[in-house]
């Protein structure tokens, strides 16, 4: 559209005449146009004589002022191409053909553009082209070796079982704002191919709640088949490896299942033996990270090997690991465990909070048969 508004104030307008003779230099185009060269030229009866008022000079013509009821014409010598009408006034003319008046028509507009000045195109805006990102990669880069999803601690790790036994525990602990004593026992067992836990902590008034264990043992660790806990009623989780789930009796939503899974109760015997059978791990600072099942649901837990410490415990001085929990968020459920390798790191003292402010503690006070 551009285009076609500076064509059209190109055409004449009918304007008074002016005073004085202005001279204008003309020239004429070196070559014409081909659409003028190759339309015939039209046969023209004028109605009127015209008669100038001076000769043309080299270079220059006398422009004649013109009337409304005259208008002023071009010389029958000049160029096709320099040939314009007036729209206002419709020339008598008469056409020999349609085809020349076609042509004529055709012709019109080069010859418009062959007196006007040249005004060079507007530049273009340029286009903003964004720079390429920096040290950006299609795919990136697993936190942990792709291999099935295992952390990344696994494919080097080796285990060492510890001697089954029955540790027993002085349980503290505090619900509701309330405190109260319980005992603890656990009763780990293994024959180098299969293994269960047991977990009771009994209360004469408040019952007792019971987790127990059981599966498998192989190169990744302990392979857990089902996790109980029982608390009244019980629940269930049923590790599905087959099928790469992890299945639970109180809800119709199974979960992904992940390489060296755990639950929350073999979680311990997992990390004892890989204690004892990884030196490399026992470094302060060392992170160990897995996924941890529990009845209802499953999360990812990062346990952090702290430092070692010497515990005065019921059953007497210790020396111990102490590994926590990577805290995640102020509604996450905090975990402390010291190891003691004289135990094949079998938990010594424990400690649970959770969120609202329970906290469960338990100190061992005796071992039997290991």
């Amino acid at each position: 559209m551009a285009g076609l508004q500076s064509l059209a104030g190109l055409w004449p307008t009918q304007t008074a005449p002016p005073a004085r003779v202005n001279l204008q230099w003309q020239a004429a185009p070196a070559v014409a146009s081909s659409s003028a060269a190759a339309a015939p030229a039209p046969v023209r009866q004028r109605s009127k004589p015209k008669t100038a008022n001076s000769a043309p000079v080299s270079g220059f013509h006398a422009a004649s002022p013109s009337t409304p009821d005259t208008p002023n014409e071009p010389q029958a010598a000049e160029s096709e191409s320099a040939k314009t009408e007036d729209p206002a006034t419709p020339p008598t003319d008469t056409v020999a053909s349609s085809a020349a008046s076609v042509d004529t028509a055709a012709a019109a507009p080069d010859a418009a553009q062959a007196s006007a000045p040249v005004v060079p195109p507007p530049t273009p805006t340029p286009v903003p082209v964004p720079a390429p990102a920096e040290n950006l990669s299609s795919t990136p880069a697993p936190a942990v070796p792709d291999n099935g999803g295992a952390p990344a601690w696994l494919s080097q790790a080796r285990f060492v079982w510890p001697r089954p036994g029955t540790f027993q525990y002085d349980v503290i602990g505090e619900s509701k704002g309330i405190r109260y004593s319980a005992n603890g026992e656990l009763v780990w067992q293994h024959d180098g191919v299969n293994y269960q836990m047991k977990l009771d902590i009994s209360h004469m008034l408040l019952g007792s709640r019971t987790q127990t264990s059981i599966g498998a043992l192989d190169n990744q660790g302990l392979q857990p088949k089902r996790f109980g806990d029982k608390y009244k009623q019980e629940m269930a989780a049923h590790f599905e490896r087959d099928k790469g789930l992890v299945v639970f009796s109180a809800s119709s939503n199974p979960q992904a299942l992940q390489v060296a899974a755990q639950d929350r109760l073999s979680l311990f015997a997992q990390l004892a033996a890989l204690l004892a059978g990884s030196p490399e791990l026992r470094q302060s600072g060392q992170h160990i990270s897995f996924q941890v099942v529990a009845a209802k649901s499953a999360d990812i837990w990062t346990f952090q090997v702290d430092k070692q410490e010497t515990l005065q415990l019921p059953i007497g001085s210790l020396t111990t690991w102490k590994l926590s929990r990577v805290f995640k968020g102020s509604y996450d459920q905090t975990a402390e465990v010291w190891m003691s390798p004289a135990h094949g790191y079998l938990p010594v003292k424990v400690r649970i909070a959770q969120s609202n402010g329970d906290v469960l503690e338990q100190n061992l006070r005796k071992v039997v048969g290991q």
